[in-house]
Order: structure tokens, then C-alpha cells, then sequence
């Protein structure tokens, strides 16, 4: 047996269209014609207050009804004028639309197009008209958008793209963007060209000087972007019906301006007054101009009042930098600024002034920093500074001028008068400053405070940091740490400081050798206590007070001596015991004495009770003065003077000559000895000559230090040729590091590689590459390729 299930009926109530329509039409101009009552209730979606509760709720109920239920003489689709016959009801929320949308044309082309238009004949009476209907028509429109709450939820936005009726998906809005709509076609496009016209009069009666009404403009100009309906372009409507004329218009004005006001004013006042009108627009922008105007208003305003005069301004320029006009260079900066691209032009400029600014400070100490190494970092420091200032208070740090104050001194410092080919001599310098910074003996190191010190130390890596050789600086600077050192003339808190800053700037393998140099001291100093206890210990007798400095060979930037010096007996004795100690330590290391930098400490004991002094002398030194103890060597004059000749100190010493000749120049000028022949001016010395000590010699210092001075352009040129070494180690090495990563490599790309991993500590030539690349060939590290041009390949 089939039973058949049939759905219950549920009877539902059937309304007139028209009389509901009625009704709600009522109501709906009512909140129309009334806005001001309406302002509370469109804020805080509340009751209207001319409206009573009953036919509020009435409204809500008719468009639920007209949206949900079957309604007889409900209209055409086709003819809104038209009804259906009784028993043949309908439910058509988009009649209802429709509907609205007529309602909503017939009262703006009946009831506010008259009245807005009866206000153009004067410009300003028009806006307001305007502005007096805008307003009572969206805050209206809003109230109505909420009593429709339904309609926009259940219909609206299911059926926007599957509308019904007589509107199609494309007509289908909510009723708030719907009333838009209508305003714009039915009263907005009837009168555009007026509107554009008094809007574009008021801008400029604004920008002359005279008064306007800021608040109705911006009102008007919001209404603009509340009628732009389309979701990814909701600027359209403003920017077609304001923003684009008022560009052309804006281009044109300040055209004009800037043409009239350069024929009577310089370009620094002109500066001030495109300021200042850059300052009115951007009043303008915050008090009635729509924010999505700036970007395309300061595009133009730029390209008017500074890109077209920007060369103009960047030649007078010059002027304004001679004349420390500060006022000028700020504008001028803030003025470029605002240009895409304003900045670059100026940022050469004022490179290439900090180079050429440093060149000419630098020729102006040529002479004088040539033998003093502080002169000439003074001034470089000075030429930065200078510059740093400008960048930091005119150009507020904008980072393209930090990077013009970097390029410009690195040009002057790496490449001067001093330096006319590389900028060995600028690190060559700066070391030398630093030797006389870091001895405590020095005036510059007894006059400046521990803060004060800090301070020096910071400004010499400045230029450090700018120097392309920093290899030479290293080279430099450990040879003379290490003259320090071993002559005991420095203060460790101050070394460690310098070396920990030089390693921040280059890291750990650029301090090494520094570093191990420390460590060499601690070791000497604990070796020298042993050697003390054990000679205490055995009751050695060695003579004079001994200590030795082990250094490791590959940390310390010392050679072995070329002459084979024959030490006094009285100093060999503690020589031979310290290495038989050390051996019995350290079997199988081997002590090569460096006697060129070894020092002693003599008493004077041939002078008189009241001119007792202590000579401090090189090992060299003390050989020669020795020699005046030696009786088998010296003769006695009648007066009492002890003297020899140069054959017999030269005999007993063995050293060459070119060592004989410093050592004694330093003891003739300090008049410890007399010479009968100007032993300086002569070469070769003759044999003959003779020495006498000066039984005379006075000196306002107890202790004489003689030890100090080193054979200035030996120890440059020797230093030069060990940074070359270096240079070709380093070249030959950073080309294997890329042949065996690379197994095989164009010519120009091995070239380019070389130089990024050298950059960091010195900048190779690219003949210096070539030829180094040549060496490995031949030492069959790498080979040129057979199959491609230019090319080589990895031998492993």
C-alpha cells in the first residue's frame, strides 16, 4: 500500500502594493523635506523626531510586507503606471526598488535641481545652493538607507548580481548608494561644468590672498568622492569632475607666478616664496582639498616652482656654500627634496666640493705636514668636520650626503698632493700620528686628559676608516708599536684601547699580529723573572743587569741584522747565559739576537760629581761608547779627554758602516762625542778620524735619551717593501681562493672577485692581478684555457 505525503499549506496575507506604496512614499519624502529633524536619527540610527513611533514602525513594517508578502496592483516591471488584475498577486522587492529610485528622481528634478539652479548666477550663491541641498539630501538619504535595512540584507545584497524586475545586476545598490546615484545623474551632471568653474574661482581667490569658505568647499568636494560608486575606483567621479582640471589649473597659475616673481626677485628669495606657497597648499590640503589630491598637487607644485628652475639653482649654488649661507642650503635642500631625483645632482656637487675643499686645505700644509704627521691629520680631520656639521644640521644625516661626505674625503685623503698616486703616504702619516698620540713621552700624550685621548683616538679611526691602504696603516703602525714596546715608551691601557677600535673597524686577522705582540711581552716578563731566580739561585755572576724580549718571529714586523755586531764582553757574558736558560726551557728553538733594537742604560761616570747622567743608548750605542773603556784601544790627551779613532771602534764592532754612521750622528749631535772631521758630510769615513768624549757635555735631564731616534727613510722604505711582499701574497692568494671555488673563470669576473675580497685592506692594481696570475701559471696553480678565450682553469 503507497500512502501519498502532501506539505501543509500556510495561509499568508495579501496587501496592496499601491496603498503600502503610498504610504511609504509619504514618509519617505517626509524625511526628505525635513533633514535638519532628520541629522540625530542618521548619526545614531534612531526615530526622525517629526516622525511619530507609529508610522516609524509603520515604515520598517511596509518594506518588510512589500519584500515578503503577495501583493495585488503591484506595477509593470515595464510600465510602472500599469497594475495586474485582481487574483494575480505578485511579490516583487525589485518593483519596490524601482519604485524608490523613481520617487527619488521625481523629487531631485522636481524640488532641488529648480532651487539649486536659481543660484548660478553668481558662483559663490550656486556652491552654497549646493551645499544647502547636498546636505539635507545625504543626511536624509541615510535615514531612508535604514529603514530599508531589510530590503539592502534579504535582497539587495543576494540579488545584485541576479536582479528582477525592471532594474538589471548592474542597477542593484543599497539604497543610501542608490539615492547617489540618482543625485549625481539627475542634479550633479546638469550643472558640472558651473560647479567646476566657481570650485576652480574659489581656489583662486584662496591662493590671491582672499577670503574663502573653507567648510563649504571641503563639503562639496566630499560630496565629489561620495559620488564616485565604483569600489576600485572610488576617486573617479572626484578626480573627473575636479581633481584633473584643477591640476591644469594649478600648472597654469604657478607658471605664471614664478615667471613674474623671478623678474624682480633673486632665486634665494625665490626660495622663500616657493616655500611658502608650498606651505598654502598644504594648508590647503588639510583644510578642503581631498588627501588623495597630495601626491598628484605636489607633483605638479615640484615640477613648477623646482625641477623646472633646478639648474638654475643648483648653479648658484656654489655661492651660497662660498658664503657659509646656511639659511639658502637648507632651503635649497628641502626644496629638491620634495623632486624625485632633486637630490643626486646636489649630492655630487657637494662631493666633489669636500674633494676639492681637502685638496686645497692639504697643498696649503704640504711643506709642513711632511715632517709633522699631526699637521696633516689635523687638517683632514678639520676638512671633515667641516663637512660632517653640514651634513648633520643642513642636510639633516639624509643619508645620500652621509654618503657624500664618505665619497669626497675618501677622494682627497687616498689621492692629494701627498699622495698623488695611491694613499700610502695619508696611512703612511696617520700611523706616524698615532706613534706620537700613544707615547707617554710625547707633548701631545702629557696635555690631554684620559677623555681627551678617547676622544683623539675616535678621530683617528674616522680616517682610518676612510683609507683604501689600510694594509700600509698596519704595516706602519706595528713596526712602530713595536719600537714602543721594546724601548718600553708606551701605556697599555692606551695600546689595547687603539688595537680593540682597529678591530671593530677590520676585524680579529687585522689585529692579530697586534695582539700577539702583547702577549709576547707578558711571556718575556715572566721568562725574565726565572732567568732572575735561577742566575740568584747559582750565584752566576754575569756582570751588568741583563733581560731579553722573546718575540715571535712571525708576529713582529723585525729582520734580522745584516751587520754581525761584536758585543762589549762585559754585555756577552749575561747574552750567552740568557740562551743557555732559554735552550734548557726550549729545546730546538733558536734565538736570533736583533741587536739593531736592543737597548742599555750607561753612567756617565767620566763627568764631574755635579753632572752625573744616565745615557740611554741603542745596543750599537753602548758597543761605541763602550770601546772609551778599553785602554788597549784609547789614548788619554794631557787635559784628561779620552779618545780612539773610527778604524779602531769599527774593528771592534764590525758594524757595517751604514750602522756606524747613525749611531755615531746621533751621539756627535748630542755632543755625548767630539769628532775632529764632519764625519756626516764625508763617504766614505775616514778610518782616521777621531773621537773624543766630551768631558763638557751638560744636559738639563739626569737621564739622556738617545735610544729614541730611528734612521727615518731606511725604516719607511724597509716597511714599504714588506707591505708590497704582503700585497703580492695577499693578491697571489685571494686568486686561489676564487680559482678553487670557481674551477674555472673568465679573465674580467677573476678580476672583479680579486678585488671585492681585497677591498677591505687595500685596492690591487689590475697590472699587479695580471702579473701575479702569470707567477701561478708558472707555478701550475691554474692555466689558461684552450677551449674558451680569456678563460682560466683550476690545477688542483
Amino acid at each position: 500500500m503507497h500512502t501519498q505525503h502532501t506539505r501543509p499549506s500556510l495561509k499568508t496575507s495579501t496587501y496592496d502594493f499601491t496603498v503600502l506604496w503610498g504610504k511609504l512614499s509619504t514618509s519617505i519624502l517626509s524625511v526628505l523635506q525635513c533633514p535638519a529633524k532628520s541629522q540625530a536619527a542618521a548619526r545614531n540610527g534612531t526615530k526622525p523626531e517629526h516622525i511619530p513611533s507609529s508610522e516609524w514602525k509603520s515604515m520598517y513594517d511596509i518594506v518588510y510586507k512589500l519584500c515578503t508578502s503577495s501583493c495585488i496592483n503591484v506595477p509593470h516591471p515595464d510600465n510602472m503606471h500599469h497594475r495586474h488584475q485582481e487574483g494575480q498577486p505578485l511579490s516583487h522587492p525589485g518593483v519596490l526598488y524601482s519604485c524608490v529610485r523613481e520617487l527619488l528622481e521625481g523629487y531631485i528634478r522636481q524640488q532641488v535641481l529648480p532651487d539649486v539652479q536659481r543660484g548660478d548666477v553668481c558662483e559663490e550663491d550656486l556652491l552654497r545652493q549646493y551645499h544647502t541641498k547636498w546636505q539635507n539630501y545625504s543626511v536624509g538619504i541615510r535615514v531612508v538607507h535604514g529603514c530599508f535595512a531589510f530590503m539592502n540584507k534579504d535582497w539587495i545584497d543576494k540579488n545584485q548580481n541576479n536582479a528582477s524586475g525592471k532594474v538589471t545586476p548592474s542597477d542593484v545598490h543599497p539604497i543610501q548608494t542608490l539615492g547617489h546615484i540618482v543625485w549625481r545623474e539627475q542634479l550633479y551632471v546638469q550643472i558640472k561644468d558651473k560647479m567646476l568653474n566657481a570650485l576652480l574661482q574659489q581656489v583662486r581667490q584662496d591662493r590671491d590672498g582672499k577670503s574663502v569658505n573653507s567648510t563649504l568647499i571641503k563639503d562639496i568636494l566630499g560630496s565629489l568622492v561620495a559620488l564616485g560608486l565604483d569600489p576600485k575606483r572610488q576617486y573617479s567621479f572626484y578626480e573627473e569632475n575636479f581633481q584633473t582640471a584643477f591640476m591644469e589649473e594649478t600648472e597654469h597659475y604657478y607658471t605664471r607666478e614664478v615667471n613674474d616673481y623671478l623678474q624682480d626677485h633673486s632665486l634665494a628669495q625665490y626660495m622663500a616664496k616657493m616655500e611658502k606657497r608650498l606651505e598654502d597648499e598644504q594648508r590647503r590640503l588639510v583644510t578642503y582639498l581631498d588627501k588623495n589630491t597630495e601626491g598628484p598637487l605636489m607633483k605638479v607644485l615640484v615640477k613648477v616652482m623646482v625641477e623646472n628652475r633646478q639648474d638654475a639653482l643648483l648653479n648658484e649654488c656654489t655661492s651660497w656654500f662660498d658664503d657659509n649661507r646656511k639659511e639658502e642650503q637648507q632651503r635649497l635642500y628641502r626644496l629638491l627634496n620634495k623632486s624625485e631625483n632633486g637630490l643626486e645632482p646636489l649630492r655630487k656637487i657637494v662631493e666633489d666640493r669636500i674633494d676639492q675643499d681637502g685638496r686645497r686645505e692639504i697643498e696649503k700644509v704640504k711643506a709642513e705636514a711632511q715632517k709633522e704627521p699631526a699637521v696633516y691629520v689635523e687638517t683632514l680631520l678639520s676638512v671633515y668636520q667641516k663637512y660632517e656639521e653640514m651634513v648633520e644640521n643642513i642636510f639633516i644625516k639624509d643619508k645620500q650626503f652621509v654618503s657624500a661626505l664618505d665619497k669626497g674625503c675618501r677622494r682627497f685623503i687616498n689621492k692629494n698632493t701627498l699622495a698623488p698616486q695611491v694613499g700610502a703616504r695619508s696611512a703612511e702619516l696617520l700611523a706616524k700620528y698615532c706613534h706620537t698620540l700613544l707615547r707617554p713621552q710625547s707633548k701631545t700624550n702629557k696635555s690631554l686628559s684620559e677623555s681627551e685621548m678617547d676622544h683623539k683616538i675616535s678621530d683617528v679611526l674616522i680616517i682610518f676608516k676612510l683609507l683604501e691602504d689600510k694594509d700600509v696603516f698596519q704595516k706602519f703602525y706595528s713596526t712602530m708599536l713595536s719600537r714602543r714596546l721594546i724601548q718600553g715608551t708606551y701605556t697599555r691601557d692606551l695600546e689595547t684601547t687603539m688595537i680593540a677600535k682597529l678591530k671593530d673597524v677590520c676585524g680579529y686577522d687585522y689585529t692579530y699580529k697586534l695582539t700577539r705582540m702583547f702577549m709576547d711581552m707578558d711571556v718575556s716578563t715572566d721568562l725574565n723573572k726565572r732567568f732572575k731566580e735561577q742566575l740568584d739561585g747559582s750565584n752566576v755572576d754575569i756582570g751588568p743587569d741583563f733581560s731579553a724580549m722573546v718575540l715571535t718571529s712571525g708576529s713582529w714586523p723585525l729582520t734580522a741584522p745584516k751587520s754581525n755586531f761584536s758585543l762589549p764582553v762585559s754585555v756577552d757574558k749575561g747574552q750567552k747565559a740568557f740562551e743557555d736558560f732559554y735552550k734548557a726551557k726550549h729545546s730546538g728553538r733558536k734565538l736570533t739576537w736583533l741587536h739593531q733594537f736592543s737597548i742599555g742604560l750607561l753612567k756617565a761616570n767620566y763627568l764631574s760629581q755635579q753632572r752625573q747622567h744616565e745615557l740611554q743608548v741603542t745596543t750599537y750605542q753602548m758597543g761605541i761608547l763602550l770601546q772609551f773603556n778599553e785602554a788597549n784601544t784609547t789614548t788619554v790627551t794631557q787635559d784628561g779627554t779620552i779618545q780612539t779613532t773610527l778604524g779602531a771602534i769599527q774593528e771592534l764592532t764590525q758594524l757595517a758602516e751604514k750602522e756606524l754612521s747613525f749611531a755615531l750622528s746621533i751621539l756627535i749631535r748630542n755632543k755625548i762625542l767630539l769628532c775632529d772631521t764632519d764625519l756626516m758630510n764625508t763617504s766614505p769615513m775616514p778610518s782616521e778620524a777621531v773621537l773624543s768624549l766630551n768631558q763638557e757635555f751638560k744636559s738639563p735631564h739626569r737621564k739622556v735619551p738617545l735610544h729614541l731616534v730611528a734612521p727615518k727613510d731606511a725604516t719607511d722604505e724597509q716597511t714599504m717593501k714588506l707591505v708590497n711582499t704582503d700585497r703580492k701574497y695577499a693578491i697571489q692568494a685571494a686568486i686561489v681562493r676564487v680559482m678553487k671555488a670557481r674551477k674555472s673563470i673568465s679573465h674580467q669576473n677573476l678580476i672583479s672577485e680579486v678585488l671585492a675580497q681585497l677591498k677591505s685592506n687595500f685596492k690591487p692594481s689590475v697590472p699587479d692581478i695580471k702579473k701575479n696570475v702569470d707567477c701561478l701559471i708558472e707555478k701550475e696553480y691554474m692555466e689558461r684555457s684552450d677551449d674558451q678565450t680569456n678563460f682560466y682553469n683550476y690545477l688542483a
